[in-house]
């Protein structure tokens, strides 16, 4: 998710396990700590694009990784604050749950994470929250601020910084909940519409749990449609999407396609222009959320030939958001029903 959720996701825990004891440099060094797997943005000054697409949220995404990395830490968080007499146990536990709630929200979004790396690069997605949310950081943010102004060690101190978390963890569980219902809903759609479909994806659109998009792969197509979950009856209406996957056919060895078709996990289309092929991955959606005939897609790449015709490289492709607050407000009407 973003940095700010990251962070005071991170404060929150450094505050509820060794806050008590250290005040706010328990917060202070679970915002860090919360931030610390994001930092494999770095590798991104000494990769290429398609390395950068396997580096992030790899390693630095790995519970066995985290396992390994959480009593080191804890044991130099020990050595470097001994004067506040905090076991080495209680700052391995602090350093574990920033760490591991990082990679718990991130793999509840629609990107990817190597949660099991090295023994699989597989990146796994629960897809239940949009990668912003408000509505998920606010209780985080105003917890654990609010605490940090009460006295070390109170029992209020702790009530609210917990309550943050809570009504934090209520919303995961919100989304998680919903995204059963909304996966149902969508299979049962698409079965009344007489669509064959081989796999279904749901995620939810931009920064809400209850205005979802389905995607669904059918032969050689795409099938995307919208569902609120304040809809009357099931999603019958989708836009079709040709994946030409035969455009690919002869280069699926090559660097660039073989990471791109690792990475999309097959929710991808190929389209030929006069300037070659463009990639799109659309599980991110597009910059319209799909409320329009037309939108641009928020991930997509030109393949890059080299001299022999092999797609060894990658070039992002920018995505225009000029009217955003527009399809905010357009995404939360159409979350009221349809």
């Amino acid at each position: 998710m973003d940095s700010i959720t990251q962070i005071a996701l991170g404060a929150a825990f450094g505050e509820a396990t060794v806050g008590h004891k250290v005040g706010r440099k328990g917060a202070l060094w679970g915002a860090a700590l919360g931030t610390l797997p994001d930092l494999d943005i770095i590798a991104n000054l000494f990769l290429d694009p398609v390395g950068s697409l396997a580096a992030h949220r790899a390693a630095s995404h790995s519970f066995i990784v985290v396992l390994v990395a959480a009593p080191i830490i804890g044991a130099l968080l020990k050595k470097l604050h001994a004067k506040d007499k905090v076991p080495f146990m209680e700052w391995t536990a602090m350093v574990f749950l920033v760490l591991a709630t990082h990679i718990f929200v991130d793999l509840l979004t629609v990107y990817g994470t190597q949660i099991f790396w090295p023994i699989t690069d597989h990146p796994f997605a629960i897809n239940s929250i949009f990668i912003i949310d408000p509505l998920y950081t606010l209780p985080l943010v105003i917890g654990v601020v609010l605490a940090l102004f009460q006295k070390v060690g109170s029992r209020k101190r702790f009530r609210i910084n917990a309550a943050g978390l809570i009504l934090s963890t209520l919303y995961l569980s919100w989304g998680m909940s919903v995204k059963l219902i909304v996966h149902s809903s969508f299979m049962q759609g698409l079965a009344s519409k007489g669509l064959q479909t081989e796999r279904v994806m749901t995620s939810p659109t931009l920064m809400n749990t209850v205005l979802w998009q389905g995607l669904a792969l059918n032969d050689d197509s795409l099938h995307a449609g919208l569902y609120s979950v304040l809809d009357e009856g099931l999603p019958r209406t989708y836009l079709t999407i040709p994946r030409n996957s035969h455009l690919l056919v002869g280069h699926e060895g090559d660097r660039a396609v073989s990471r791109l078709l690792w990475f999309s996990q097959g929710w991808y289309a190929v389209e030929e222009d006069s300037l070659g092929l463009r990639f799109i991955d659309y599980r991110f959606g597009r910059n319209d959320s799909w409320l329009k005939q037309e939108g641009d897609p928020i991930f997509h790449w030109r393949l890059i030939p080299d001299s022999t015709g092999t797609f060894t490289t990658i070039e992002q492709l920018p995505t225009l958001f000029s009217t955003r607050g527009a399809i905010l407000g357009d995404v939360l009407d159409r979350a009221k029903g349809n």
